[in-house]
Formats: structure tokens, C-alpha cells, sequence
């Protein structure tokens, strides 16, 4: 996968959940723009950082060339909106 397409994701305006698929069959979820930073020769990151907070249970990193597809992440459940509490 191309840098720039990776860079392009994460720089995006307003920001859009993706799922990263590496060559290995591996996948990372980015939720939010924190989770995933650029390296000059991949991709840093991290696994299970909460949104607003500076704690991640671990990382991972790996080339720009181990990235064989980005998707659009999965919205969870059926895109239903929820009842509001009575």
C-alpha cells in the first residue's frame, strides 16, 4: 500500500473509522485518528487506547508494504439508531 493512501486516511477532514489489512491476514481497527501515527518506514499502533486517554494496553508496527487494503470500519450493530431511555 502506497504511504500516501495511508497518510491520506489519517489526515482526513472530518476524521472516518478504518480497518488496516495486513498482508498476513492480520487487522487493526483505527476508531479515532490517536490510535495510528506514521513512522518513516510504516505504521505505528496502538492496541486498546481509549479515546481521551494516554494508556494503551500494547502496540504494533509494521511496513507501509505489509498494508494490502484499507476498508471503512464496520458499524456496529445494524446502523439502528437507539431508543431514547423513558
Amino acid at each position: 500500500m502506497q504511504k500516501e493512501e495511508i497518510k491520506a486516511e489519517l489526515t482526513r477532514e472530518p476524521f472516518v473509522p478504518f480497518r488496516l489489512h495486513l498482508s498476513d491476514g492480520r487487522t487493526f481497527d483505527v476508531p479515532f485518528r490517536e490510535v495510528a501515527h506514521m513512522t518513516p518506514s510504516g505504521v505505528l499502533v496502538f492496541i486498546g487506547l481509549k479515546e481521551g486517554t494516554h494508556r494503551a494496553e500494547g502496540y504494533d508496527r509494521f511496513g507501509f508494504d505489509h498494508v494490502v487494503r484499507i476498508e471503512p470500519r464496520p458499524t456496529r450493530g445494524k446502523g439502528k439508531r437507539r431508543k431514547k431511555a423513558s
